[in-house]
């Protein structure tokens, strides 16, 4: 049988060497120590009260028999040795459970015991691990959706605002699901139910549909389904008002298609006089469903890819917005400007005298990993909104927001997207608008009104980590207040999902976990 720990297989790395290693017994035992509480019961004479129960930690041992020579022994020892030096539990997976994930770290002292009686020479190799959340995890992700029923459960329509979840958990321990739902119409509320008292609930169940004063509409959608090539074409080239004219903006832009999906990016600087260069794509924000264009309260949504490729390049993007009458309102620039790894995020707003401050500033290092870079390949999602003279800005997790009087009554007109080089310094090799989608608010005139979820939004509730997300951002906005994550027990176990009663199309759903055994 055999044994990977911390990603390493020990048989193949010991019979690598001069001699011949073989798993004798893995004791896994029967779940781990129960630990019961009780409380006295005073001047009752009989027994005890039961509080609560609890698992330990789990202890695994491993034997291995050695086959080969004193010296062969010695390697094995050094070896092991340092297989076993960690610093915190790592995967621990055994060849006879291959999808079991133990999280296990090294307990007492491991021993290796000779018998120079055989020929040749014998030895056993005696190693515990602590398993200090004591259970395993399945690496096999357990599916149940509304489209198919499986052997783990199934999703029962009762109405478009009700659905009956069945969860089959075959694992000996309770797991924690994961909800996935996208919004098919607007909502603005999610409420899932286990019990009377386990229970997640989201937004707010009184949100109505149809008042009669204000909406909000999506006015230019290039995010669902690769969209990104229809708005490369719908674009203006090389118009765009920025907040400075620091930049000759005469370059080409193309399509990139680098890791399978369409960026607009960058494909030669241009020409001019001033040091940095570069090219830009300019999008009209289109009249409502009043005829009317331009808007005091909007949002937009987008995401831009900012990953460097070597520490000498340099570059910059800029996303900025103008007004009716060509003047630059408010933005953010995404700049590397010096040596190194070091990268810019700043939020730019008007100073009503034709120029720019700005209020905001950030740093990252353009590397490809999430703690360091929110704009490496697998993220980049980022927003604006505006309410008139406020702005709320989008960074890591945050949404500062901002009074900008200098902009108070003055509507937005366009979006400029600018991507820029800087001298003759090599350009920064991804540098990419992957998606973007603009969404005016407070329309008037209209029944409908802006919901919490708009529709296409992808909705998740993650239990274990007691984390929700709105379109792969972090979201609280209208969390109940008892709102607790809850787990399901082995079993069956039935979850009732609401939604707005209001709410016009199915949604799709989804609930994953990975099982668990103790």
């Amino acid at each position: 049988m055999s044994i990977k720990y911390n990603d390493v297989d020990w048989l193949e790395a010991l019979n690598e060497l001069d001699g011949q290693a073989v798993t004798v017994d893995v004791n896994r035992n029967v779940a781990a120590n129960f630990n019961n509480t009780y409380l006295d019961q005073g001047n009752h004479r009989y027994g005890q009260q039961f509080l609560y129960n609890t698992l330990s930690v789990k202890q695994i041992s491993i034997s291995l028999k050695l086959t080969g020579s004193n010296a062969y022994f010695n390697e094995v020892a050094n070896k092991i040795g340092g297989f076993l030096n960690v610093f915190e539990p790592k995967r621990l997976i055994f060849g006879d459970e291959p999808d079991k994930i133990w999280e296990a770290i090294p307990s007492g002292q491991p021993t290796l015991t000779t018998d120079n009686s055989t020929s040749p020479p014998t030895a056993t190799l005696s190693i515990t691990f602590d398993i200090p959340k004591s259970y395993a995890e399945s690496q096999t992700q357990c599916l149940v959706d509304n489209t198919n029923n499986s052997r783990y459960g199934s999703i029962t329509k009762i109405s478009n605002d009700h659905y009956k979840v069945k969860l089959n958990n075959f694992g000996s321990a309770t797991a924690y699901p994961k909800f996935r739902i996208k919004h098919n119409s607007e909502n603005g509320w999610v409420s899932i139910i286990k019990s009377a008292t386990e229970a997640y609930e989201i937004g707010n169940p009184e949100e109505a549909d149809g008042k009669n004063i204000k909406k909000s509409e999506i006015l230019f959608d290039y995010v669902s389904n690769n969209r990104i090539t229809q708005g490369f074409e719908d674009g203006q080239r090389n118009v765009a008002i920025l907040n400075d004219t620091s930049q000759d903006i005469n370059g080409t832009l193309f399509l990139d298609g680098a890791w399978g999906r369409p960026h607009i990016a960058l494909a030669d600087r241009g020409t001019g006089t001033k040091g940095n260069r570069g090219g830009s794509i300019t999008w009209e924000i289109p009249a409502d469903s009043n005829g009317e264009k331009g808007s005091l309260n909007e949002y937009f949504w987008w995401r831009q890819i900012f990953w460097l490729g070597s520490a000498n390049q340099y570059g910059f993007m800029k996303i900025c917005v103008s007004d009716t009458e060509g003047k630059f309102l408010y933005g953010v620039e995404t700049f590397k400007r010096a040596g190194g790894l070091g990268c810019e995020y700043n939020f730019m707003v008007s100073d009503g005298k034709g120029g720019y401050r700005m209020p905001l500033r950030w740093t990252f290092t353009g590397t490809h990993l999430d703690s360091q870079n929110p704009f490496n390949a697998e993220r980049g999602w980022s927003d604006l909104q505006r309410r008139d003279d406020e702005i709320q800005v989008f960074w890591w997790g945050s949404y500062p927001r901002v009074k900008v009087p200098e902009i108070k009554g003055r509507k937005s007109a366009k979006i400029h997207v600018f991507f820029g080089d800087m001298g003759t310094s090599p350009q920064v090799t991804h540098m990419y608008l992957d998606s973007i989608v603009y969404r005016k608010d407070y329309i008037d005139g209209w029944e409908d009104i802006p919901n919490r979820y708009r529709m296409g939004s992808v909705l998740e509730v993650d239990m274990a980590k007691g984390k929700t997300y709105l379109d792969n951002l972090p979201t609280m906005d209208g969390l109940a207040y008892l709102a607790e994550p809850f787990g399901i027990e082995t079993g069956e176990t039935e979850i009732d999902i609401y939604f707005s009663s209001w709410i016009e199309k199915e949604p799709d759903i989804e609930v994953t976990w990975y099982e668990r055994s103790v």
